[in-house]
């Protein structure tokens, strides 16, 4: 009888068990860190854009003489391609300060996009 026994082979229904927990505390670890991950490259991405836009219109500004300047002004001039789908921004530089308010999508150089839903408006130093 036990030469029949050591024979098979197979899983047990509790080893499946115990695997299949072992696989859902993994993924219950694992997605809130990935998605954090994936969040804080999102934001990273949007701070260079903006960063980027911001610079842009700086030197845009500088190379007129102008010390205000708007989207449509630097798509215009070149500096940015428009979103075929939109064209919903204002950029305002007043002394000092750099404000920009975006709706919609905008592709800077080099296959840079930056996509805001809903207004944003952010006020950056000089």
């Amino acid at each position: 009888m036990n030469a029949i026994l050591k024979n098979k082979k197979g899983v047990t229904l509790v080893e499946l068990l115990a695997v299949i927990i072992i696989m859902g505390i993994i993924a219950a670890i694992a997605v809130p860190a990935i998605t954090g991950l994936i969040n804080r490259q999102k934001m990273n991405a949007a701070e260079a854009s903006y960063d980027l836009i911001v610079e842009v219109a700086i030197n845009y500004a500088q190379s007129e003489s102008d010390n205000s300047v708007t989207i449509a002004e630097l798509v215009t001039a070149g500096y940015l391609e428009a979103n075929p789908f939109t064209n919903d921004a204002d950029l305002a530089i007043s002394g000092s300060t750099v404000t920009f308010t975006v709706v919609g999508d905008y592709l800077i150089g080099d296959g840079v996009w930056v996509s805001e839903a809903g207004v944003a408006t952010t006020t950056d130093p000089l």
